[in-house]
């Protein structure tokens, strides 16, 4: 009897540890847990709107980091405290944005270095605002194209989308070189506003003299003059439509040059994920096949409280053979007791 309770005793102990130990991974990689050492930094900020503590620091996109804690000062600007591993160099060169990690409202920190001195910084040291730039405003990226919208019919709002929409699918390569074009040619007609107003002006003074002098252009030039009329008495909201507009494209030219990565590693984990699942494809019908017979079972198991009896009545390992034929080899069995065959 004794022998029995002593090795009832072993087995338990033997299955808690392999319960705590299979808890703990579990924890590490949910919880993401670092256990090498870290310092610690911080770097002010006039925005971080979306960023909060237990984003990841990255430096090209690796993550060396996560973000400790965010304060904010009197003077309106934020000190945000993060930890990089020991292996982790930052310098008075080193810069710091704070950056989408993907479409739906995540960030994260960047890191990267550039101009200024090579002189390591000391942990606990601060990255000044000099170094610092917040994320890309999205309401101020819409809010650019209202008044364009604003001066447009809803049947010119829709050609408009329409053309965005196509340049925008299978163009991924062009969309920088476009938007950058954009707003150079943008940029360009603001800062000429008063010019174009004056040219506009004139064009009416001159049309209306033709008018006058030659009446066999008089319909053509009437209708000529009322557009110019009506483009005349509406240039501020032209000229703001043209600067808002440049706004905009500079902003979602940004905004494609930083989701980029993501999106492309999204696309190919996406690849892998289903090259596995069509390998092997057999296995996983099996499994959403007899899921839900495994749930009942389950469900019945739990029925007398909040816990789980299981029983080891096979174990059978999966192998690739030759050919890539699975070959599967029973390591343990019984079928007697609870495991034994229904008839």
């Amino acid at each position: 009897m004794r022998s029995s309770v002593t090795s009832a005793a072993w087995r338990l102990t033997v299955f808690l540890a392999v319960c705590a130990l299979a808890l703990f991974a579990l924890l590490a990689v949910f919880a993401q847990l670092r256990f090498d050492g870290e310092r610690i930094y911080r770097a002010e900020f006039t925005n971080v709107t979306g960023l909060e503590a237990g984003n990841f620091v990255r430096i090209a996109g690796v993550e060396v980091g996560k973000v400790k804690n965010i304060e904010l000062r009197d003077d309106t600007t934020t000190v945000v405290e993060f930890a990089v591993e020991n292996s982790v160099v930052l310098t008075q060169g080193t810069q710091a944005q704070i950056r989408w990690e993907n479409l739906i409202g995540g960030r994260f920190l960047a890191l990267q270095e550039g101009p200024g001195s090579p002189r390591r910084l000391n942990p606990g040291d601060a990255i000044p605002l000099a170094r610092t730039s917040p994320a890309l405003d999205l309401d101020a990226l819409i809010g650019g194209f209202r008044p364009l919208f604003r001066a447009l019919d809803p049947d010119q709002v829709n050609a408009l989308t329409a053309e965005l929409v196509s340049a925008f699918q299978d163009q991924g390569a062009t969309i920088g070189s476009l938007l950058q074009q954009t707003a150079t040619l943008t940029n360009t007609l603001a800062d000429h506003d008063e010019l174009i107003g004056q040219v506009i002006d004139n064009l009416n003074v001159v049309i209306g003299s033709l008018s006058d002098q030659r009446q066999q252009f008089g319909k053509a030039v009437d209708s000529l003059s009322q557009l110019v009329h009506g483009l005349a008495e509406r240039r501020t909201d032209v000229s703001n439509s043209v600067a808002y507009t440049n706004a905009a494209s500079a902003g979602v030219a940004e905004l494609m040059q930083q989701t980029r990565p993501a999106l492309h590693d999204l696309i190919t984990q996406t690849d892998r994920t289903s090259s596995l699942i069509n390998a092997d494809h057999d296995y996983v019908d099996n499994l959403l096949a007899t899921l839900p017979d495994t749930y009942r079972i389950l469900s019945r198991l739990g029925l007398y409280g909040d816990y789980f009896s299981f029983y080891l009545c096979d174990i059978v390992v999966k192998v690739n053979g030759k050919g890539g034929q699975p070959v599967y080899i029973k390591v343990a069995g019984q079928d007697t007791g609870r495991c034994e065959p229904k008839k």
